[in-house]
Formats: structure tokens, C-alpha cells, sequence
């Protein structure tokens, strides 16, 4: 290894609780050479992220204590006072936060916020720090650089904040930068973007890279060495390519075994349970699944769904965001279509659509044979009681003053599906059918992991008895093995109750895991509809190429082999009054399989 810029001994960082310090991360020890990568990775709660904290001093005195040893360049870290450790932030260790738009301030501009790091740091003054913002912002491609560096951050996507983030970690050139999970929640096409950009700063600047992740897809295409964490504690730590090859701790074995492999079931027409491991959730893997597919429970034609934009001095319409645009699909019963897309592209939107959480502009929603769109509320709520929606945000879509047996009963009680006992009794069962237990209903939401919380939706979104679930990127966040534990629920539960899912993503591996039939979204349009394997198989239409040419491979062999990436952002689906659509229509390439002319 080379003279290493960094080199942890020791790290134990604890936590005061009830009155006692309590050890997060114990005796932590890795190095990381000048120009080298290394992932440290683990699931939720393994200690990465306070190990990041804690090499940059961000720890809380009097709630958090450091113990160990942290040297940057042989200077020791942990001794420094406030002042010195000041001037390292951001000068000589620069750090990427998990989530851009919290750790953007919304009230100020993006190029003033960088701008800042410049001017505290490197000594710019207002003229060379601007010019050197638009420099950074090309070099991180943030297209139309002047006018987006007066722009706020709730302006950007989740790619382009990211990248300011980027940006802003880079602007003082630092010797080390540390990435926490910058990657996790992004389209497979920006996150491929945002990995390129790394490995080409990396090699102009010559810094070295701390990696966290719980991507082991990411961990093959960036890392030259891979540090693997437990429960606070390093359990392996080994050269990328050898540590794939031949991981030799269990758990680094089980994370590996849970990520999921595009192109690893092409010889199956169904979807298929991930591999059984430790810690995933009940039930043997079956030899063969039978196909209960039925008729179609939902038949959606022309769907449109568009939002006034308004500006002047009084307000008027000056144009429309076409979020969804003449979509027609039908998903039958006990059938899995995956829809899948980059942020911004529709898919979300088409699903609150189906459910008229938003109201369509036009088009026909027929959910049992009942067009939704001609429905009166009673109407609605009835058919609503059918058609459940699992929220992408699990926190997010539960009350935090709200125990989770009162979240699961109230929609029984609100239906009248029951009363008084029967309802705790329903509650209870529901919680065991999705691999919890009855003592979890009077927990609240925040005593629970982001997976159990997702469990817990599910289990609200089965009270009602649905024949057809909409999943709004319900995996999407999630760790790995957490990640499968539920994918295997929802398949399980697809298979006993004959459910119908529209499962709304932008992980095309996992979409190959639970999916029936694929439609690929852009700009508010589907351009591809067919068979799972026909369409991963045979992409026809040139951007679901792009969307699979994307995805991270979990092998540190293929790395640097994706090329072609979609290097631009999506464009705006925003139109002026008046614009129609230009006529396009789909042509059959298969059996059931549709192209968009192109």
C-alpha cells in the first residue's frame, strides 16, 4: 500500500445513554493511501457513518466521547483544538453527505454556499471565488452553470444536488474525501454519472476516497480495497477483487449473496425469491412457482395527468408540467408490472394517478371493471378499499404520536371490517404475517429499523383485504439483506393472496427479481411494455439500453466496461399553454412486447 493519507487505530466512539457511555464503534483500524479508494461497508446501524463523523470530528461533546487514534497525513486529529480542526474541514478532508437537500442551506443560493467554502478556506475574494464556482460546476457537469449558481437547492433534482454537494466537498482540493452513502437513493444513470465523476476527479487531484456504502454493486466499480463492518466493529477487511472472490467472514458472504444480479434469471418467466439466508424472512424457496395470473384487475387508457405552472402579476397559467402522457397498461390478477424510470420521468405520478390521489387531466382508470374516473367519493373509497399504496418514505407515510397497531387498525375501523377485540386480533395477525409480532403493535414508528418500518406499511396496506397494491419505491432505500427480506415478503404474500402489484422503480435489478412485465417511463411517457425477459433480454427502444447498460455489476472485473452512459439530465417535461402532443404510437416487436416509434 502507499504512504497512507489516513490511518485509524483504535477508534472507539461512544454514546452517552441513561447516564453511561455506550461503545457504537469499537477498536476501528484501517489506513487509506494517497490516490486509493476504500469502501467500508455494512448495513444500518453497522457504525460507518459514525466512523465518518468521528474521523472529521463532527461527534457532539458531552453526548458522544472519541477514543483512539485518527492521523492525517502522521498529524493526530483527535488532539487538535476547535481552530486547527476548523481549518481541516473542508481544506484538507472534504466530506459528501448522504442526503444533499438537508445539508443544503434552503434559504441560501447553491453558488453562495460553495462560494463560502472558497472564501473561508483558500482566501478568494468575491470575484475569484464566483469564477472559480462556475469552474467547479463544470467540472462536476452542472449544465447552464451562471444561471444555477443563483439558483436555490429545491430547484434541483436529487442527481444535480448531489453534484453541488460534490462540488462544495472538492472546492478546496482536499487530500482525502469521504463519501457517505452519496450514491444510495439516485437512478441507476445518475449514480453511475456520480461514480464517473469520482474516479475522474480522483485521477486530475490525486486524492484518496473513503467510500461508505451498503452497495456491493458500487463497492466493485470504485473500490481498491473494502473494509467491512458489523455492529461497530471491522470483521474483514481485503483487496476488492479478492474479497469477491473469496469473501471469508459469513457476513460478508451474506451481503454479498443478498444483491441482487441483473440478467440471473433469464431462464424463468416468474419471479423468484431471493436466495434463502441468514436473517431473511420465513418460508422455504419453492421449486417452482405457479402462475395465478387471471384477468386484468386494472385497465388504465390515455391516462394524462398535468400541473398548472403560474407566474405574472396576477397569477395566469404559463405552462404545464406533463407529468403523465397518454399511458395505457393493464395489470392482471396476481401479476407483478414493474414501472420503471429516472426521477422525474412519471412514475410516481402514475400512480397516485391510478388512485386519484391526484386528479388525471384525462383518460380512463377501470379497477374491476369500474371506470375510477366517473366514480362519486362514496364510489371511490369503496374502490379504494381494493387498491391499497405502499409509500416510498416509510417514516415519512406513518404518524410519529401514532402506536403501529393504531396506524394497522385504524383503516379497519374506518371501513368497518371490524370492532372493539376483533380489530387487535386482525392487527396481530397482520403484524405475524409479515414477520413480526403482536408485542410490535404498541411500539411507535421510531423504535423501529427503516425495514421493519417498511414491513409495518405493508401490513397497513393488507388490512383492507387488496387485490391490487401499488409499491411506490418501497425497496428502494433499503440495505441489501433488508432489501431481499422484503421482496421476499411481497412475493410470498403474492403467491398465498393472490395479489396484484404495480411496483413502481428505479432498480432495475430488483425489478427483475419481482416483475412479470416491465414498462419503461420517459418524460411522462411508456416507450417499452413487455415480458420481463424480453425486455432485459432484448431492450428495443434506445433508452431502456441506457437504463440497463447503468447498472452496477457486483464484480470488480467488469469495472470501467459501461460506456454510453446517459450523460445529460432528463429533459423538462414542462410545455407552454396550448402544446399538444406530437402523434406516436406503439409497434408490436414480440409476443406482447410494444415499442414507441424512435
Amino acid at each position: 500500500m502507499k504512504m497512507p493519507i489516513l490511518s485509524v487505530e483504535g477508534l472507539t466512539t461512544s454514546f452517552r445513554v441513561d447516564g453511561e457511555w455506550v461503545p457504537v464503534v469499537r477498536n476501528a483500524g484501517f489506513a487509506i493511501g494517497e490516490g486509493e479508494t476504500v469502501a467500508v461497508v455494512g448495513e444500518s446501524g453497522s457504525g460507518k457513518s459514525v466512523t465518518a463523523l468521528s474521523i472529521m470530528r463532527l461527534v457532539q461533546q458531552g453526548v458522544g466521547r472519541i477514543e483512539g487514534s485518527v492521523k492525517l497525513g502522521g498529524r493526530e486529529l483527535l488532539t487538535l483544538d476547535d481552530a486547527a480542526m476548523r481549518d481541516v474541514r473542508g481544506g484538507e478532508i472534504g466530506m459528501i453527505f448522504q442526503e444533499p437537500m438537508t445539508s443544503l442551506n434552503p434559504v441560501l443560493t447553491v453558488g453562495f454556499q460553495v462560494a463560502e467554502a472558497l472564501r473561508r478556506h483558500r482566501g478568494m475574494d468575491g470575484a475569484e471565488a464566483e469564477a472559480e464556482v462556475l469552474r467547479l460546476f463544470d467540472l462536476v457537469r452542472i449544465p447552464d452553470a451562471k444561471r444555477r449558481a443563483g439558483e436555490h437547492p429545491h430547484s434541483f433534482s436529487g442527481g444535480m444536488r448531489q453534484r453541488v454537494m460534490i462540488a462544495m466537498a472538492l472546492a478546496c482540493r482536499p487530500k482525502l474525501l469521504i463519501a457517505d452513502e452519496p450514491t444510495t437513493a439516485l437512478d441507476v444513470t445518475i449514480q453511475a454519472q456520480i461514480l464517473e465523476l469520482i474516479r475522474e476527479l480522483q485521477s486530475e487531484i490525486g486524492m484518496s476516497v473513503m467510500f461508505i456504502t451498503h452497495d456491493m454493486g458500487v463497492v466493485a466499480e470504485i473500490a481498491d480495497r473494502v473494509v467491512v463492518m458489523l455492529k461497530g466493529e471491522k470483521v474483514e477487511e481485503a483487496p476488492a477483487a479478492e474479497l469477491f472472490a473469496a469473501p471469508k467472514h459469513g457476513y460478508t458472504r451474506m451481503l454479498l449473496g443478498a444483491v441482487p444480479k441483473l440478467g440471473g434469471l433469464a431462464d424463468t418467466a416468474t419471479p423468484r425469491r431471493f436466495p434463502a439466508m441468514a436473517q431473511t424472512g420465513p418460508g422455504p424457496e419453492p421449486d417452482a412457482e405457479p402462475d395465478r395470473r387471471g384477468d386484468a384487475i386494472l385497465d388504465v387508457e390515455g391516462l394524462t395527468t398535468r400541473f398548472a405552472m403560474r407566474g405574472g402579476l396576477f397569477g395566469r397559467t404559463t405552462g404545464y408540467v406533463h407529468a403523465v402522457e397518454d399511458v395505457s397498461f393493464a395489470v392482471r390478477a396476481g401479476e407483478t408490472l414493474a414501472l420503471v424510470g429516472e426521477s422525474g420521468c412519471g412514475k410516481s405520478t402514475t400512480g397516485r394517478s391510478i388512485l386519484r390521489l391526484v386528479e388525471p387531466a384525462a383518460g380512463k382508470v377501470r379497477f374491476e371493471g369500474e371506470n375510477l374516473m366517473e366514480a362519486d367519493a362514496a364510489r371511490l373509497r369503496a374502490a379504494r378499499q381494493r387498491m391499497q399504496m405502499i409509500f416510498q418514505d416509510p417514516y415519512g407515510s406513518l404518524n410519529p404520536r401514532q402506536t403501529v397497531g393504531s396506524a394497522i387498525g385504524e383503516p379497519i375501523r374506518v371501513h368497518g371490517l371490524a370492532v372493539g377485540a376483533e380489530v387487535q386480533e386482525k392487527v396481530a395477525r397482520l403484524l405475524e404475517v409479515v414477520g413480526l409480532t403482536s408485542e410490535h403493535a404498541l411500539r411507535f414508528p421510531h423504535e423501529f429499523s427503516g425495514g421493519q418500518r417498511q414491513r409495518i406499511c405493508i401490513a397497513r396496506g393488507l388490512a383492507l383485504e387488496p387485490s391490487l397494491i401499488v409499491a411506490d419505491e418501497s425497496v428502494s432505500a433499503l440495505d441489501a439483506s433488508i432489501k431481499a427480506q422484503v421482496v421476499n415478503l411481497m412475493l410470498d404474500l403474492q403467491r398465498e393472496l393472490g395479489l396484484a402489484y404495480l411496483f413502481i422503480s428505479h432498480d432495475i435489478a430488483v425489478v427483475e427479481r419481482v416483475s412479470h412485465r416491465i414498462a419503461v417511463m420517459l418524460l411522462g411517457e411508456i416507450v417499452e411494455i413487455g415480458p420481463r425477459d424480453a425486455v432485459l433480454s432484448n431492450p428495443r427502444h434506445p433508452y431502456t439500453r441506457k437504463l440497463i447498460e447503468a447498472v452496477p455489476v457486483p464484480d470488480p472485473a467488469t469495472r470501467g466496461r459501461r460506456r454510453g452512459l446517459i450523460a445529460d439530465e432528463l429533459q423538462s417535461p414542462v410545455r407552454p399553454v396550448g402544446w399538444t402532443r406530437p402523434e406516436r404510437r406503439m409497434v408490436a416487436v414480440g409476443p406482447d412486447h410494444f415499442v414507441m416509434e424512435h
